[in-house]
Order: C-alpha cells, then structure tokens, then sequence
C-alpha cells in the first residue's frame, strides 16, 4: 500500500481576457475555480489583468466592477478551500491605476505585490502606476509556503526575483500577457528564473487577441506552464488548455541540497541580501 500524495497541486487558466468585460470575465475565472476545486487543486493562477485586460482609457465604473469581481471571486475561493492568485487594477483613487497581483481564499484578500516594470512598446505607463516596492513572500499552498509572484514584463529582470530568493522563495507565480511572437523567450524565462531561484515556477500566460494600447492588434498563445527547481519543465498547456500539475516540495529540498546555492552566495559574499529578504504581505 501507498502512503499519502506529497506532491501539492497546482493549476492555471490562461483563458481569452475580454478587455472591461468584467461579468464575462468572472464567468470564466468561476469556471476555472469550479475545475480546480473539482481536481483537488490548492492553488489556482490566472491570466494577468484578468478582470479587465489593457483598457484603452480610464474607465472608473470599470475598476469598480474589478474591486467587486475580486471581492466575489476571494470569498468563493474560501468557501472551495484553494487559493486564487492573478492580477488586476488596484483601487485607483481616481489616477491610474496599479496592476497589482493578488491572492484570494485566505484569511484575507492580499495585495503583496505592483507591478515595477511596466511594458513600454505597448504604453503600459499610460495606463498603469509603476510599483516602487520589490516583491514580498506571502503564504501559499500547502507544501510550497513561501510564495511570491511577479508579472508579466517583470520576468525579464531577474533582479525582481532575487529578494525572494535570499528570503526562501518556494514558488513563483507570473501571470501574464505574453504575445506569441515572443512566447519562446516567456517559456525560457519561466525555466531561467526557476533554474536559477532553485523554486517552482507557475505561469499563465492568457489566450486569445486583443490591442494592448489601443495601437495593434496581438495574439497570444495561452500557455501556462510549470517548472522545477532544476529548471525542467514539469507540464505545460497550449491554446488556452487548463492546466494540472504536481510540484513535489521534496524535490525542491533536495535540489537545494545537492547543489547549495544560497550558502555558497554567502560565502563568497557574506551578508548578501539579508536587508533585502523583506516578507510579509501588503494588505
């Protein structure tokens, strides 16, 4: 006979956003938790501003719609037991907003992280607040406890990254919208800053066609994908697919163990990141 299941599972939804369709938008995240709770999932990702998308000017009852899809999508997130993590506008208080990750079905609906690079090519600061703050560890899943998250654009400085690896980072989550001219660089990405953070990484990267900046039109592949602290890619979807993984936290130990980056850091540079190694979430 078998023991009990080690691993923890993890699932992401990188569905077709529909820009400031809010309703059509947590009609789908709905569907998504429905299916993860359904898999025995603990976690759930999705798409980055998956609330909105992009919006081609400020739309302030669009936001509102936002903040309540959120509070809706937390309190059923609760009452399923598994965590939701994505991103969407923050309260705006009437400027632009930030575009800041969240995580619902806690204790409280938490806002650990903004944002900090914004996408220049398609004017993402014309409708987006930078965020000044690196990211911070925030609880997650059973097994992979010490979360945190970046987004989109941000996966290319491995530099956002590296607090939360001086800190114990276990799991990555990157939502985003990564068109498909560049998917091969996002799926590299996602490996590099698994391989070299020695953690998990979770993406999900939305499906579908929409203007980013009101100025082209973009396709984007809707993958989601999975990878492991040796940098391997553990699962991946395509075309919108719903994805379930398992990451084995023993594997993360045992990577760490074989090869011990973090020590070996601190040897050669003693105190590195410790002033750095900020936890905690924002509320």
């Amino acid at each position: 006979m078998t023991g009990p299941s080690t691993t923890t599972r993890l699932a992401a939804w990188p569905f077709d956003v529909r820009p400031g369709q809010v309703p059509a938008n947590l009609d789908q995240a709905r569907e998504g938790l429905e299916r993860a709770r359904t898999a025995g999932a603990r976690l759930l990702l999705l798409p980055e501003k998956w609330t909105t998308s992009f919006l081609p000017a400020y739309d302030e009852a669009v936001l509102r719609a936002s903040e309540e899809a959120l509070e809706l999508l937390h309190r059923e997130a609760a009452a399923a037991g598994l965590l939701v993590a994505g991103s969407a506008p923050g309260p705006s208080g009437g400027r632009r907003p930030w575009n800041e990750f969240h995580l619902l079905g806690g204790p409280a609906l938490l806002r650990p992280y903004r944002k900090r690079f914004l996408f220049s090519p398609t004017g993402e600061g014309r409708q987006c607040r930078p965020g000044e703050d690196p990211p911070r560890l925030f609880p997650g899943p059973a097994g992979l406890e010490r979360a945190g998250a970046v987004v989109c654009y941000d996966l290319r400085f491995p530099e956002a990254v590296r607090p939360l690896f001086y800190a114990g980072l276990e799991l990555l989550l990157v939502p985003a919208q990564w068109p498909v001219p560049r998917a091969q660089a996002f799926e590299l990405l996602v490996r590099a800053r698994a391989l070299e953070n020695q953690c998990f990484v979770l993406a999900c990267n939305r499906s579908g066609r929409a203007s980013l900046g009101g100025e082209r039109v973009l396709d984007f592949p809707g993958t989601a994908l999975l990878a492991g602290p040796a940098g391997e890619l553990r699962a991946r979807s395509r075309e919108g697919a719903f994805l379930l993984a398992e990451a084995d936290p023993g594997q993360l130990r045992e990577a760490r163990r074989k090869i011990p980056c973090l020590r070996d850091l601190r040897r050669a540079f003693p105190g590195l990141g410790e002033s750095r190694a900020a936890t905690g979430p924002m509320g």
